[in-house]
C-alpha cells in the first residue's frame, strides 16, 4: 500500500485527516466506551469539524474500527488468468487483499480489543468484509464474461453466477484460517499462513470431485 509521504500534497493531508480521526476515534472509545463516545467527541479531538467526520466515515464505528470502502486495483484483477489450474487460489489470495484495503489503522492488537469488548464493532467489521466479497465476486465475473470457455456458462448458470459461486469457495481457506484455534487476530492471515489452507482444500475438492 502506498505509503502517505508518497502521495500528492492533497491525499497526503486527507490521509492525515482519516488516521487522526480514526486515532482519536479508537481512543476515545477505549478511554469511554463506543456508546460515550461521540462524533462530535470524536472531531473536537482530531481538530476538525463534526461535518468533515462525515467526509470520512459514515458512522462513529467505523473511525473507531478504522474502516475504509474497499478497493480492488485494476493491476491485481487482471494479474487473475481465468485459465490457471489455481483459479481458487488466484481469487482467494485478491480476495484477501481486498478485504485488507478496507482496514486501516496499524494498531492490530487495539482493534482486536475493541471488537471482543464491543461485539457491534465486529459487526460492522464484518459488513466491509461483505462489500469486499462483492466487489471481488464483479471483478471475477467481468473477467469470466470475457472468456469464451466460461462466458457460455454452465449447467444453466451464467459468469454472475459462476463468479460468486467461485468467490464463496475462495473464501473458505480464509474463513477457515479464522476459524482455527492458533489463529492470531495481531497477526492477521498472510499468503504464508493461507497457503496450507489452500492445499487442504485443493485436496478435498480432488476426493469429492
Amino acid at each position: 500500500m502506498t505509503s502517505a509521504a508518497a502521495l500528492p500534497l492533497r491525499e497526503r493531508k486527507k490521509a492525515e485527516t482519516w488516521a487522526a480521526l480514526h486515532e482519536a476515534a479508537a481512543s476515545l472509545a477505549l478511554e469511554r466506551g463506543v456508546d460515550h463516545t461521540t462524533v462530535e467527541a470524536i472531531a473536537s479531538s482530531a481538530g476538525v469539524s463534526p461535518r468533515t467526520f462525515f467526509n470520512y466515515f459514515e458512522v462513529k464505528e467505523d473511525a473507531i474500527v478504522g474502516l475504509r470502502e474497499p478497493v480492488l486495483e485494476a493491476s491485481k484483477l487482471s494479474g487473475i488468468s481465468v485459465t490457471a489450474d489455481d483459479l481458487v487460489g488466484q481469487v482467494s489470495r485478491l480476495l484477501m487483499a481486498v478485504a485488507w484495503t478496507a482496514i486501516g489503522g496499524t494498531d492490530r492488537a487495539r482493534r482486536r480489543l475493541l471488537i471482543a469488548q464491543y461485539p457491534n464493532l465486529g459487526r460492522r467489521h464484518m459488513d466491509y468484509m461483505v462489500k469486499a466479497e462483492r466487489l471481488v465476486t464483479e471483478g471475477i465475473a467481468g473477467l469470466l464474461a470475457q472468456d469464451p470457455a466460461w462466458s457460455v456458462g454452465a449447467e444453466g448458470f451464467g459468469p454472475e453466477e459462476a463468479a460468486r459461486m467461485l468467490v464463496m469457495i475462495a473464501g473458505v481457506p480464509i474463513r477457515f484460517n479464522l476459524s482455527s484455534a492458533d489463529y492470531d487476530p495481531v497477526e492477521g492471515i498472510s499468503e504464508e499462513t493461507l497457503d496450507p489452507s489452500l492445499t487442504l482444500l485443493h485436496h478435498l475438492l480432488r476426493k469429492l470431485s
